[in-house]
């Protein structure tokens, strides 16, 4: 591993360890619902419909969600963390693990693959009857280190002249403020920089065997099932030229049709609780109807792409500045600087990766890669539009730049590639030394920003 990404890697430690730990809990997006099906998969609960209104957790986990100083702090900035529970016990008390009834929703049918490690941490905390607030932690902390130590993995497996791209994706403040909390993010991210790695692999291999087409089902098909819009990510599968799968076109198809064929049958299958569930939820906001919104765009195909392109303009800046980092309940970010500085990373990134003449891409495999990502953006936005938007409506809002992290590394090859030949020649000689103070300014930054947020 080279000193550059030692450094990285040292600074995304820290910064994880720091957003796990300083963060109070339940202050990070939707963190109470995931926090709920954590616990519920602690105890063995995979499945869950909308039979399961009522479910069973322990008191110390109920009175933690239902907190309202905790649950005040999101909407109110001026109310702050008690820090007084850091002189309580360690240990639970003796009727914590009374079970409580608590509400579930039916966000909370996800796969459970995106709470494994969270739910772990939690099962080694209860071993030693933590307290509410450390198993909490213990969860966070879990999946933090389950992801960083893949992106170390990652690291070691990506093609040496695409290191800088993940690197640079996973020093993001908002991947490291994602994958230490609770979220279905976390593990999407993970399968989005795999899926990302394991093609750049695949397209330097001559030939592809039945091996190498089953870890790449099985990388997309958790990627698909992790969160929802991101199906039009398949088609880059497209992008490795069919000889390498087959010497005959017509081997290629039926290979390349059974791939996918397992993908989708897998996906499915393993998503059918969520669909099933999906079709009986009827407790839309007033104005909202799916049906009839699918309608409207039918019978107004132009006017819906206007839609798309005016609410894509509209949202650039908000999403950009979410791939970098928004905290908390979006109420809170870091000093200017830091966007601008992540900013000028990724151009001088893109600008100065080297690739080799025989790694250019084809002119249709950057089409397929940038129109992949495309069509998953508007297809995210379709079903925000579907889902949260009133019937006609001429603006969609409601998507976070974090949604899109995952698309990131194909996104920077994507321009890498349409670059070309065309090569910014800036040597930095001190670039270490220089990494090593900027990153500690970021680090300094946002435990400030936390700081003054919470405490």
């Amino acid at each position: 591993m080279s000193l550059t990404a030692k450094i990285v890697f040292a600074y995304i430690f820290v910064l994880g360890l720091t957003f796990t730990f300083l963060v109070p809990p339940l202050q990070k997006p939707d963190e109470h619902g995931h926090f709920i099906r954590s616990i519920l998969l602690s105890h063995g609960k995979i499945f869950l419909t909308n039979e399961d209104a009522l479910l069973p957790i322990e008191k110390q986990y109920y009175d933690l969600i239902h907190d309202r100083l905790l649950n005040a702090i999101p909407y109110h900035s001026q109310v702050k963390f008690n820090t007084t529970w850091y002189g309580r016990s360690l240990f639970a008390a003796k009727d914590a693990y009374r079970l409580m009834n608590e509400v579930t929703w039916g966000q909370f049918m996800l796969p459970a693959a995106s709470y494994i490690p969270y739910a772990a941490g939690m099962y080694v905390a209860r071993l030693f009857y933590l307290n509410a607030h450390l198993t909490f932690f213990a969860g966070r902390l879990a999946m933090f280190l389950v992801i960083f130590f893949w992106m170390i993995f990652l690291y070691k497996r990506i093609p040496s002249p695409y290191r800088p791209i993940l690197l640079f994706v996973c020093s993001l403040p908002m991947v490291i403020h994602q994958i230490t909390g609770y979220n279905y993010d976390a593990m999407q991210y993970l399968m989005g920089f795999s899926l990302f790695v394991l093609l750049l692999n695949l397209l330097e291999k001559r030939k592809l065997n039945w091996a190498d087409l089953g870890v790449l089902s099985g990388i997309y098909i958790l990627y698909l099932i992790l969160k929802l819009s991101f199906e039009p990510m398949l088609l880059l599968i497209f992008v490795i030229p069919y000889k390498k799968i087959d010497t005959g076109f017509a081997g290629y198809v039926k290979k390349i049709l059974f791939v996918i064929a397992v993908i989708m049958i897998g996906y499915f299958l393993i998503k059918s609780t969520f669909f099933i569930s999906a079709t009986q939820y009827t407790h839309h906001p007033k104005g909202i109807n799916p049906a009839l919104q699918i309608q409207y765009i039918l019978s107004h195909p132009f006017g819906y792409l206007q839609i798309l392109a005016r609410s894509g303009i509209h949202l650039t800046k908000f999403h950009v500045q979410g791939l970098i980092g928004i905290f908390g309940w979006l109420d809170y970010s870091m000093d200017p600087w830091l966007y601008i500085l992540f900013i000028g990373a990724g151009v001088y990134l893109v600008a100065t990766t080297k690739i080799k003449h025989k790694e250019h891409f084809s002119q249709w495999q950057i089409f397929i890669i940038m129109g992949s990502l495309l069509l998953t953006y508007f297809f995210m936005l379709t079903i925000f539009y579907l889902n949260w938007k009133p019937v006609g409506s001429t603006m969609i809002d409601g998507t976070q730049g974090r949604y899109f992290i995952s698309m990131l590394p194909f996104f920077l090859f994507g321009l890498i590639q349409l670059r070309g030949n065309t090569l910014l020649n800036v040597k930095m000689p001190k670039i270490n030394f220089l990494l090593v103070f900027i990153l500690f300014f970021v680090i300094v930054s946002i435990v400030n920003s936390i700081r003054t947020r919470y405490y």
